[in-house]
């Protein structure tokens, strides 16, 4: 799937801004979820991907199936995106408007992938370290991958942190190719 960060950024702010005003973020970040899985589904990837599909025939699809969440906003935003062929960009304008509501809930979402079960009280620790660090609230979201051997890798944004044992033993095989 191609991604449209670019294109996305300016109907997310808009949409952003326009849902902060109205005091509606959750509506709209519900919105948007709900339409990026509708853009996501093969079946609807494949019309919008057709350059012979009609744009108010895209738009009726995505309307059909939001209709219980839909308000005239809504609807004028999804037609705009039909009219300009954009649909496809949803998943990005979803992504770019959850940054945006984020920064102005002051929290980072912050994935940290483990061999085995963190123990609460270290998932508490973890979470003080990193608020401290990039000073905003942290939300954790706990994964267990036992092909990372020990350690663990944290996901912060665009930041990577890999301290687990698979990704040093793979920096030690490097750097011995290259030597």
């Amino acid at each position: 799937m191609t991604h449209y960060a670019n294109i996305a950024r300016p109907y997310a702010l808009a949409a952003f801004e326009y849902a902060r005003d109205k005091q509606q973020l959750a509506d709209w970040k519900a919105f948007l979820a709900n339409a990026a899985l509708v853009a996501k589904d093969p079946a609807a990837a494949k019309l919008l991907a057709n350059p012979q599909t009609q744009a108010t025939s895209l738009y009726e699809l995505f309307q059909d199936v939001l209709i219980s969440i839909l308000d005239t906003e809504k609807k004028n935003f999804l037609l705009l995106l039909a009219q300009k062929r954009r649909l496809q960009a949803l998943p990005d304008i979803a992504n770019v408007f959850n940054a945006f509501y984020a920064q102005l809930e002051k929290t980072s979402n912050v994935r940290v992938v483990t061999a085995v079960d963190i123990q609460e009280d270290f998932k508490q620790k973890l979470t003080h370290a990193l608020s401290k660090r990039i000073q905003r609230d942290v939300v954790l979201h706990c994964e267990v991958d036992p092909a990372i051997i020990g350690g663990a890798i944290i996901y912060m944004g665009d930041n990577v942190i890999d301290g687990s044992v698979r990704g040093k033993l793979a920096r030690m095989r490097e750097s011995l190719v290259t030597a």
